[in-house]
């Protein structure tokens, strides 16, 4: 799905109505039904239930699964900026602690891979610069027509106690406060902008802006479908009907008297025997197998349950399981650069303002895949290396070295002291 809304001209009053108009009846609707599926709240499609059937509606959580996975990959451990100014590593180094930068980033990966983006809103305020994650259910991104389609700013809609919604537009030079009153936007006077970059940041889980599960949302449909009726047809079998053949004069005392001594005393000729809907265990098996092995392909994501994925498998065995969400995580890389190139700039000014003049924006990241490892393995062979490895690319290679930086100071003083 398009997340972005094109505005062929400039910003105007009219234009901004025609976004948040899209925006609530296409974009917004569509991301609220796939945070349903990853919350378990999404639809199982058998329609109407037969009066006195059972009627059970099961939910396998494989959007969970598959969202939980794919942001553990690309984000459980947190990406690293590396400088070539010391005044930038330190600076960043500090806010990336006060503003908790490792965990924000994780949930702005969670919302991107259920439903295509993620946002971050910078500000200020006296206790210093702050940022925190804003829903994607009311926020957007409004581009150019042009080509490449510049990011012409953002929006975030509010709802007030009384059911008002107004909304801000966010742009580099200036904030557009404005009041929506259900077909019109009406634009406030504009308020500076003292960050200089855009404070509401957008994230996108990859160039189409969709989500994770979003193309197996059928599939997914089709898995719960099998299982509540399955499940359906344990329970008719368990509520089995009696048969008498040659017994008519059968009254409800003596079905009552067979209950309580367990005993059937039939007519000449006469003969009794449950009639159970016949069910196809092998078949329903099969299907359950073939519906979850294409939720998980389709989506690719690895399926950690295979008895091959074993500490004994071969690196190039490994490799091939791991290659399609390897090929999602590098999608998801090029795309959150870029909004983190963004963020970086929004930092950057707030700093300013605090009297640190760095750029963020110069900072090199490095993204790590969150695999299991053998850090005594890891660690022996960078060691072997370090004849022709730096001390930087050693550190940056070890997983509990959280801090390049602070890593090569300590060394530094170490050495100094000695």
């Amino acid at each position: 799905m398009n997340q972005d809304i094109i505005c062929a001209g400039p910003l105007t009053e009219d234009a901004l109505s025609d976004a948040v108009a899209q925006f609530l009846q296409r974009i917004r609707p569509e991301r609220e039904r796939l945070f349903d599926y990853y919350r378990g709240d999404q639809p199982v499609p058998k329609g109407e239930a037969v009066r006195g059937r059972p009627n059970n509606l099961l939910r396998a959580p494989f959007p969970r699964y598959i969202t939980e996975v794919h942001t553990g990959y690309f984000l459980g451990l947190s990406p690293t900026l590396d400088f070539e100014d010391q005044r930038a590593a330190q600076a960043f180094s500090q806010l990336s602690a006060g503003l908790r930068l490792e965990h924000l980033l994780f949930d702005i990966g969670r919302d991107m891979s259920v439903c295509g983006a993620g946002f971050v809103l910078v500000w200020m305020e006296q206790a210093g610069l702050r940022a925190c994650r804003c829903d994607p259910l009311s926020c957007f991104s409004v581009r150019s027509g042009q080509a490449g389609a510049p990011l012409l700013g953002t929006v975030r809609l509010f709802r007030d106690g009384q059911g008002n919604t107004s909304g801000v537009l966010y742009r580099a030079d200036a904030l557009r406060p404005f009041t929506w009153d259900g077909s019109h936007a009406r634009m406030e006077a504009p308020e500076e902008n003292l960050l200089r970059a855009l404070p509401l940041v957008p994230f996108a889980n990859n160039c189409q802006g969709m989500g994770d599960f979003e193309m197996v949302t059928g599939m997914v449909d089709a898995y719960n479908l099998l299982l509540s009726g399955a499940m359906d047809d344990m329970q008719s079998v368990a509520n089995a009907f009696l048969a008498l053949y040659g017994m008519q004069g059968t009254t409800q005392s003596d079905i009552e008297e067979a209950n309580r001594t367990r005993v059937l005393s039939l007519a000449e000729g006469g003969r009794a025997e449950f009639v159970v809907k016949d069910l196809d265990h092998e078949a329903l098996g099969q299907l359950e197998v073939n519906l979850r092995r294409n939720i998980l392909q389709l989506s690719m994501t690895p399926d950690l349950s295979d008895e091959q994925f074993a500490g004994n498998a071969s690196g190039v065995a490994m490799r091939y399981k791991l290659w399609g969400i390897e090929q999602v995580r590098a999608a998801k890389e090029r795309s959150f650069t870029e909004g983190l190139t963004v963020l970086l700039a929004a930092l950057s000014g707030g700093l300013s303002l605090l009297g640190t003049a760095v750029d963020l924006t110069a900072g090199k990241p490095t993204f790590y895949k969150n695999l299991p490892q053998d850090h005594t393995e890891l660690a022996s062979s960078l060691l072997s290396l370090s004849s022709i490895l730096s001390q930087r690319t050693i550190l940056e290679h070890l997983p509990w070295v959280a801090d390049v930086e602070e890593e090569l100071r300590r060394k530094t003083a170490e050495q100094k002291k000695g």
